[in-house]
């Protein structure tokens, strides 16, 4: 009896309760939207730096949402210390299974092995960040006391500020292994917190739950509706981030976005200031927004930048506030399976967008088509108590002007073509335009090959980037000018177009992760059939198979992309070493594909091949017209080189500044190592594509 006065009281237990699920469920919400984009971060290289990767964890980020909820949801129906006892045991499971560097080491590729790899690596820890919160709030209400409403608003908020962190501050600030070290120490935290909480319940006498009228049950017909408005958010949140990777890349600053929307409409909508009139006010926001998106980019292969990026994120908080706005309204108070429901309708939209959408939507359409459903279905709110001939010549209203777009910009598309060929896979989508003189591939926005088929000596032309007045052809055609032989290394396929370099004697290696590209490069175009050389192909990371090759080289070209720009883990500094050690027994060049829009890769190629003893030429060549024999099809290109210091002078000779009178003309500049601590250098543990970015030219399109 004399210890239990040792013991706190009652009321400071219930202070500590009170204070530590204050703390807990704002950190579990931080935690558990920072967690994508280090994960997405630390899967890119075993996945190819494809689009899908960022689609793949979000579609794993709303399935543990899902599971998280759904544990609270059954763990508040059981005795007290049953909910404390298996909380202590999730906490714990957590912290022993939670090994989110082993990613790094990931075998599994596409859809399925990206969730069976974050499965396997962050399961328990994910359900924990998403049981917190209901489970907390829960304890709250058996306590009599309601869940705080700021409670709610700093849970949403920490989310948001996570995600806006992250692309901004978090990657450019933070090496990988100390973001995973900082995480894991917060997770230790909240994994105190939640168990600290568990025990200071346990502590007050609390009243036993009393049996409440059982709630009346909900209609299929109800569940069916909060499903599938849920789903159409997340179809059209994933499908504006799958626009965006197109364009700048698989980063964290191409999920940001949406996703920072799509939780900022739930903080507001769901808040206490929200009024059913609003609801009124995103129906227009919506039509205005789809209109503006459609006659910027609607069904075309337009570059998603400047206004298309305003229109495109404009229509995606409208679809979002008004979707959540009508789940508001029919929300029912009281009942826990209602937001159980909404995030069953989230997976049901990441599963569609990762695994149905690519194969049912030849085109990147998926986000247009759910925005007009949305845009559908808010007018016939507006007109359902009406007849039925109002409610057709409403529609008919809305899709003739969408319809007659969509069929204008396919035809205009077309135009000049004798057909359009479209693949899409979960690397992307791909176009192949049969025109009257040859064929162009696109991939996403940009062009990614071509060939001119007028006569079997034109398809043996290198085109488009690979022209033989390019930093690349002038390589190559150098080396082969001083060796009977030489090796090349390509990383990236794309139409083959460097293959028609190749002599009788020389060898060429393509590194290509997208077995459709593959199929589209033997199928449609003949530069790796007709080549005169040893051609070899192989589907696989071109880096990985480099590390393990054997092969010396004498020179090794980085052309792969992931939307208009090379993926980071390509361009790092233990990337780099694997090239290098591949070409230095031939004293190689690396040629780097650095056309862009909106980054510049020089800078940091430069920076991070000083770093290892070598240096680097940027070359921008422009060229006015073709001639009969060389620059077919030629554009505007840029390749940084990357040589050893003593070559440097004689490849330099190589690139003139003018040729042909002024037909070919070439801005060729050395790197020249910046002051020390000024130099940016990618490493696999610290690399941010926003340093290479130019976010005002992005936006301006300029």
């Amino acid at each position: 009896m004399k210890l239990l006065r040792f013991l706190p009281s009652p009321t400071v237990y219930s202070k500590v309760f009170y204070w530590t699920a204050i703390v807990a469920v704002p950190l579990a919400t931080f935690l558990a939207f920072s967690v994508p984009p280090l994960l997405g971060k630390l899967l890119l290289p075993s996945q190819g730096g494809a689009v899908s990767t960022w689609l793949g964890t979000m579609l794993f980020f709303q399935v543990t949402f899902l599971l998280g909820y759904g544990w609270a949801t059954w763990l508040l129906k059981r005795r007290l210390r049953v909910q404390v006892a298996a909380t202590v045991g999730l906490a714990v499971a957590s912290l022993v299974f939670s090994r989110l560097a082993s990613l790094h080491e990931s075998q599994q590729t596409g859809i399925g092995g990206i969730l069976f790899a974050l499965a396997l690596t962050t399961l328990p820890a994910m359900v924990l960040l998403f049981s917190t919160g209901p489970l907390l709030q829960g304890w709250l209400r058996r306590r009599g006391q309601p869940a705080p409403s700021r409670l709610y608003v700093f849970s949403i908020a920490s989310g948001i500020a996570a995600v806006l962190l992250y692309p901004f501050v978090i990657e450019r600030a933070i090496d990988l292994s100390d973001q995973i070290f900082i995480w894991r120490g917060l997770l230790w935290v909240l994994a105190d917190l939640v168990v600290v909480a568990g025990l200071c319940l346990t502590r007050l006498d609390l009243p036993a739950p009393t049996d409440r009228e059982a709630p009346e049950p909900i209609s299929s017909r109800q569940v069916i509706k909060w499903l599938c408005l849920s789903a159409l958010t997340c179809v059209g949140m994933l499908g504006a981030t799958h626009h965006l990777a197109a364009e700048i890349g698989s980063i964290p600053l191409a999920w940001v976005g949406p996703f920072g929307i799509y939780a900022l409409s739930f903080l507001i909508v769901f808040s206490d200031w929200w009024q059913p009139r609003f609801n009124l006010v995103c129906l227009g926001w919506l039509a205005l927004s789809f209109t503006g998106f459609m006659f910027y980019k609607g069904v075309t292969y337009y570059t998603v930048n400047g206004p298309t990026a305003c229109w495109l994120m404009s229509l995606t908080a409208a679809g979002s506030f008004f979707a959540n706005g009508i789940l508001r309204e029919s929300r029912s108070d009281g009942r826990a399976c209602f937001y159980l429901i909404l995030a069953g309708g989230g997976v049901l939209g990441g599963l569609f967008a990762c695994l149905a959408a690519p194969f049912l939507f030849l085109r990147p359409s998926e986000f247009l088509v759910m925005s007009f459903v949305l845009l559908a279905l808010g007018l016939l709110r507006l007109i359902a108590r009406r007849d039925m001939l109002t409610i057709a010549v409403v529609i008919l209203i809305i899709a003739a002007p969408i319809l007659g777009l969509v069929w204008h910009q396919t035809h205009a598309e077309a135009a000049g073509t004798l057909r359009i060929q479209r693949f899409r896979n979960t690397y992307g989508y791909k176009m192949l335009q049969s025109q009257e003189d040859g064929l162009v591939l696109r991939s996403e926005t940009t062009s990614r090959g071509s060939q001119i088929t007028t006569s079997a000596e034109a398809r043996r032309r290198p085109t488009l980037y690979y022209t033989e007045s390019t930093g690349v052809g002038r390589t190559i055609e150098e080396t082969q000018k001083i060796r009977p032989s030489i090796n090349v290394g390509v990383i990236g396929l794309g139409a083959g177009a460097l293959a028609a370099y190749a002599r009788p004697a020389d060898r060429i290696d393509f590194w290509e992760i997208d077995p459709q590209v593959i199929r589209i490069a033997r199928d449609f175009f003949t530069f790796v059939a007709d080549s005169s050389g040893q051609v070899h192909i192989a589907e696989a990371d071109g880096r990985m198979s480099l590390e393990t090759s054997h092969t010396d080289y004498d020179v090794i070209v980085l052309d792969s992309y992931a939307g208009n720009s090379i993926p980071a883990y390509l361009l790092t500094r233990e990337a780099m070493a694997i090239y290098l050690r591949s070409l230095e027994k031939q004293d190689g060049v690396l040629a780097i594909h650095a056309t862009n829009r909106y980054s510049s890769l020089f800078p940091i190629v430069g920076a991070t091949a000083h770093s290892l003893g070598w240096t680097a030429l940027n070359v921008v060549t422009e060229i006015g017209k073709s001639t009969e024999t060389r620059d077919w099809d030629c554009t505007l290109t840029e390749y940084v080189l990357v040589c050893h210091p003593a070559r440097l002078r004689s490849i330099i000779s190589w690139l003139p500044a003018e040729e042909d009178k002024g037909r070919v003309k070439r801005t060729v500049t050395a790197y020249d190592p910046v002051p020390p601590g000024s130099a940016i250098v990618w490493t696999d543990d610290r690399n941010a594509t926003l340093d290479a970015l130019d976010f005002r030219r992005y936006l301006t399109g300029e």
